[in-house]
Formats: C-alpha cells, structure tokens, sequence
C-alpha cells in the first residue's frame, strides 16, 4: 500500500512538473500582444513620417501654386546639372526644413528653422552624427535620417 501511495505521489510530481514547463495560453497571448504592439508603435512612426511629408507638400503646392518638383525636396538649381547647398546636405529624401527641425528637437542646431542647409546646419549634423556614431561628414544620409527623425515627435 506504501508502494502505490509512493508511486502515486512521484507521478503526480513528475506530470504536474511537466505542466508547468510549458508556456502557459496566456502567456503567448502576452507575448503576442507585445510584438504586436510594437509593430502598431512602429506603424504608427511611419504614420508620423508621412504626415511630415503631405503637410511639406501641401505647403510647397500653397506656396508655388503649381504641382511640386521632384528634385528630391531640395530647391531645383537655376543652372542644368548644378547642385544647391541641400543637395549636397541631404541625400536623402527629406527637406531642409525637417532636418532643422530635427536637429533643433534633439538639441544640436539652434539656428533659424529656414529651410536652408547651409553651415550651422551641417556642423548640427556632424555633431549629431558623432553623438550617434556614425561617420561625421555632416551628410544627411538614410542611416543619419533614420536616427535623426526620432526627434521630429
């Protein structure tokens, strides 16, 4: 009779032991529910973004009167062929302004927010580029601007 109790009792820890290993429903809800959150926080960044976009565009339109270039954001140059100060600031696509912006939020330009990338604003952006790690040649580049648009918020 001792035997069977013993017996019983060692089961019973073995399969209820193996029953708590496993991941509980409601913990994989949990977790699902999180990546899923993040994925909503990173939907909603890109939301931001192209806010950001439709309003400069929106005000180039109200501005010109006309259909917006599409010379990457940046001024068309009078000459064929000739780079303005943004083009050469900003490689990606993105405004002057916005970059300011950027810069200003984070804490590296203190300039006037006029939409020109001239050298206060290139130097505001070696500086956030060093803070950040990545090479500073005061180039708006895709990993610059990536870093960098977390501070239009």
């Amino acid at each position: 009779m001792f035997t069977r109790l013993l017996l019983a009792i060692v089961f019973i820890s073995v399969v209820s032991g193996c029953a708590t290993t496993q991941p509980k429903p409601s913990d994989q809800l949990s977790n699902r529910v999180i990546e899923l959150e993040k994925k909503l926080e990173e939907k909603d960044s890109e939301i931001v973004d192209l806010q950001y976009e439709v309003k400069d565009l929106h005000s180039k339109v109200e501005n010109n009167k006309g259909v917006p270039s599409l010379s990457d954001d940046a001024a068309i140059a009078s000459t064929p062929g000739e780079k303005t100060g943004d083009d050469k600031v900003i490689k990606v696509n993105v405004s002057a302004t916005k970059v300011q912006m950027a810069l200003k939020n984070a804490g590296y330009y203190t300039g006037k927010v006029d939409g020109k990338a001239g050298s206060g604003t290139k130097a505001a952006i070696a500086a956030f580029q060093k803070a950040q790690g990545l090479a500073a040649d005061g180039v708006v580049g895709r990993k610059t601007w990536d870093a960098l648009k977390q501070h239009l918020k």
